[in-house]
């Protein structure tokens, strides 16, 4: 079953399901087709039977001719998995471009796979395939809910923001997210699954669902500023309605930057109300070279707890705040690559329900996933952190903070 719904030129949305409810199909027929060598078939049971294949050095799998139109999309499936040996095995649902136009090859795949490990244990992986017997890029891995694969109906749903940002979930349960590599980017005509088992088991697909959707990034109009700070004042405190954690920091040249020679981490934070799991902070940041400060939003009073933006080095990494901001503060990175940055460039820290990300001169960049998990949003402060360890921090201007005005 498929769909079209056109409302203006040129927005078009698409979507692709089947249940397989039909007789048997031996070889498979359009829209389906097996790519490679093996065989995959749909039997008397309505399934898809993707057929053990563990040689497999082409990428073999069944394909079909449809994908999303949009950047935004999803992708969801039934599978019965039952996997179980001392071998790695592999069941993988791999986004490519469309079989009409690469026929067999496998190459330069954004995957997201059932990983059987050696030893027994059972995870949800991501990464990235150049090619069958080239090493996995950008792999992550998380252990998969509920326990082994074996004997359990698998319901995956895969959320594709922006044709380069990856969720997954695992019979409803938040599994975790992956940035897809600029080389890896999908994007029209690279919107296409292929499933590939790698495995000494057969496995059975009983239902899959491929479309477009919202985007989960709001538009700007959702916004609302409730406080600006160009910190064009006098060299001193920050004052104006901020608190400050920790000591050696202020304004200096009409930027909040750390002060003096101690080394330490300081921070600046106002109480902004209970956004409702909805804020942005947006700032220009100066020196990003230095050794590192954060935008930082959902903070707590004691400013031991926040999700942030670091900028370290020249990039930008989104994280939680483990431990106090004033002195040597702990942090968890959500995303294991940051983002190149400039001097003078305009970032913007964003959460909005679950989600966070960040923009670079308006341009989303990096995202990460399930964040109110980790840091509440009942937490009402936001700000910055600066910080000195044996050389110059980072520097900030023209700060603006907003909250969610709803859709």
């Amino acid at each position: 079953m498929s769909f079209l719904i056109r409302r203006n030129l040129p927005r078009a949305w698409a979507g692709w399901s089947d249940s397989f409810q039909r007789p048997p199909q031996n070889p498979l027929q359009h829209p389906w087709k097996h790519l490679g060598g093996g065989e995959s078939f749909i039997n008397a049971l309505e399934e898809l039977v993707c057929t053990q294949q563990i040689v497999n050095d082409d990428g073999r799998g069944p394909s079909y001719e449809w994908m999303p139109f949009t950047p935004n999309w999803g992708f969801e499936a039934n599978i019965y998995y039952p996997v179980e040996g001392i071998d790695n095995q592999i069941f993988m649902m791999g986004f490519t471009n469309t079989w009409v136009n690469v026929a067999a090859t496998f190459q330069n795949v954004f995957g997201v796979w059932l990983y059987h490990e050696l030893g027994g244990g059972d995870y949800i992986q991501t990464g990235e395939v150049p090619s069958m017997w080239s090493p996995i890029q950008n792999r992550r891995s998380w252990p998969a809910p509920g326990g082994n694969f074996i004997g359990r109906d698998l319901n995956i749903r895969i959320w594709i923001e922006n044709d380069e940002y990856a969720r997954i979930w695992l019979n409803n349960t938040y599994v975790g997210s992956s940035m897809i590599s600029p080389g890896w980017k999908l994007g029209p005509g690279r919107r296409c699954m292929r499933f590939m088992n790698r495995s000494y088991c057969n496995t059975y697909v009983r239902h899959v669902n491929h479309y477009d959707r919202p985007g989960t990034v709001p538009p700007k109009s959702v916004w609302s500023t409730v406080f600006y700070d160009d910190f064009n004042r006098a060299d001193g405190a920050a004052d104006n309605g901020w608190t400050q954690l920790g000591t050696d920091a202020g304004i200096v040249s009409n930027r909040y930057t750390h002060t003096g020679t101690n080394n330490n981490s300081v921070g600046l934070i106002r109480n902004v109300g209970n956004l409702d799991g909805r804020a942005r902070i947006e700032c220009v940041v100066r020196n990003p070279s230095g050794v590192d400060g954060s935008l930082m939003l959902f903070c707590n009073a004691a400013g031991d707890q926040a999700l942030v933006a670091n900028v370290f080095n020249n990039h930008v990494y989104l994280a939680r705040m483990t431990s106090s901001v004033n002195g040597t503060p702990g942090f968890f990175d959500f995303q294991d690559g940051g983002v190149a940055i400039a001097d003078g460039d305009t970032l913007t820290f964003t959460v909005y329900d679950e989600m966070s990300w960040l923009e670079v001169n308006g341009i989303p960049k990096l995202y990460a996933g399930n964040v109110h998990n980790v840091v509440p949003h009942t937490n009402a402060y936001a700000g910055l952190r600066v910080r000195r360890n044996g050389s110059d921090s980072v520097k900030f201007d023209d700060v603006r903070i907003y909250s969610g005005i709803g859709i």
